[in-house]
This record gives C-alpha cells, structure tokens and sequence, in this order.
C-alpha cells in the first residue's frame, strides 16, 4: 500500500528503511526538548485541574467563577458507546462484515542512543 500526502511518498514494507537526517538533528533535539516540556506541562495541568474540580465538587457547583465571571466548568455527559467485545462474542459475523481494515502511519521519536 502507498502513502500519499503532499510532502511524501513513502511504500510500506515489513521492514524498517533507515535514512540518515542529519540535517534535520537540529529538528530532533528540539522535538525531543518539546516532549519533555509537555510532559511537564500536561503534569502541571492535570494537578492545577484535580484542585480546581475538588474544590467545586465540595461547593456543589459546576461553574467556578473569578471576579464575578465564569472561567472553568466541570460538569457530566452521558455518552453512548459500543462494547465492540461484546459484538465480536455475540455476533462475530456481523463483527467481521463490519470490520474497516486502514493503514495507520505512526511518528514515534525514538529514544536516543
């Protein structure tokens, strides 16, 4: 199968083909720099938000206001989904007619050596 955008052309095998992007390390070292500093952040988002939700689950409210004007809102959804388990189990020729086979292309940084 091919993997057609604008920008590449790339057939994909079983195996791996490296290419050397040394010109592109200065682009690696700070996609790497990046991914930490997300990390860092999404850390830091995630315990400002648990502090900000416990504090309106103990006012009762959905709608946390400063100065009088809302600024965050933590309230439910129902969502409706399939237990794609259960229809493989109870009806797996329906699963199989039903079944989208796609190539997927994942950009992963690599550890460095």
């Amino acid at each position: 199968m091919n993997h057609n955008t604008p920008e590449c052309h790339i057939d994909a095998t079983d195996q791996p083909i490296a290419s050397p992007l040394d010109s592109f390390a200065h682009l690696v070292a700070s996609l790497r720099r990046i991914k930490l500093k997300q990390a860092r952040l999404s850390k830091e988002r995630k315990e400002h938000e648990k502090v900000i939700k416990a504090a309106l689950a103990a006012m009762g409210a959905t709608v946390g206001t400063v100065a009088g004007v809302p600024v965050v809102s933590f309230d439910s959804t129902m969502r409706i989904a399939l237990d794609q388990s259960a229809v493989k189990e109870r009806y797996p020729d329906v699963a199989r007619e039903c079944s989208d086979i796609s190539e997927v292309w994942t950009f992963r940084l690599l550890d460095a050596a």
